[in-house]
């Protein structure tokens, strides 16, 4: 790397940065998810555990950036590739790379990517809130009518 110029050099240095960084956001970010209560030790705690994923993330996506833009440089430069088309390619390479490792991680950890508990819309007609998940409660009515003397008289008593 003496003889080269600048350019090799910041985008080789790039990579574990953006790597750590891509790593930091992906542990960290469902931090802003949580509900922010200063009265409570369970939001200080859970902040705690966000904090350490970003800790991890951020050297876990450094030392997989450095590695995997490092290899596909190296692959690159030993078939034959210009010292620019390799770096490119490998950024590329890296950034895909990278960006499915994150998919894959927070698919085997949902937690890192946790929504907030009730998503509620803003119904048009009526003005008010609504929970989005309306499909997701039973309704004991739309079933068929029980067959137990004590069931059918609460089905009666709820249903009619």
């Amino acid at each position: 790397m003496k003889g080269q110029k600048p350019y090799g050099w910041y985008v080789r240095v790039s990579w574990p940065l953006l790597g750590g960084m891509w790593g930091a956001w992906l542990g960290f970010g469902s931090y802003f998810h949580l509900p922010h209560n200063a009265n409570s030790f369970g939001t200080f705690f859970a902040s705690g555990f966000f904090i350490f994923f970003a800790g991890v993330g951020l050297v876990a996506g450094a030392a997989l950036g450095a590695l995997i833009g490092g290899l596909a440089e190296w692959l690159l430069r030993r078939s034959g590739a210009g010292i620019v088309a390799a770096l490119s390619v490998a950024t590329l390479v890296n950034m895909l790379t990278l960006w499915q490792i994150s998919d894959f991680v927070q698919a085997k950890y949902p937690g890192l990517r946790a929504d907030s508990g009730t998503k509620t819309h803003h119904s048009n007609k009526t003005g008010a809130f609504t929970p989005s998940d309306k499909g997701s409660q039973q309704k004991p009515c739309s079933g068929p009518v029980p067959t137990n003397t004590r069931e059918r008289a609460n089905w009666d008593t709820e249903c009619r």
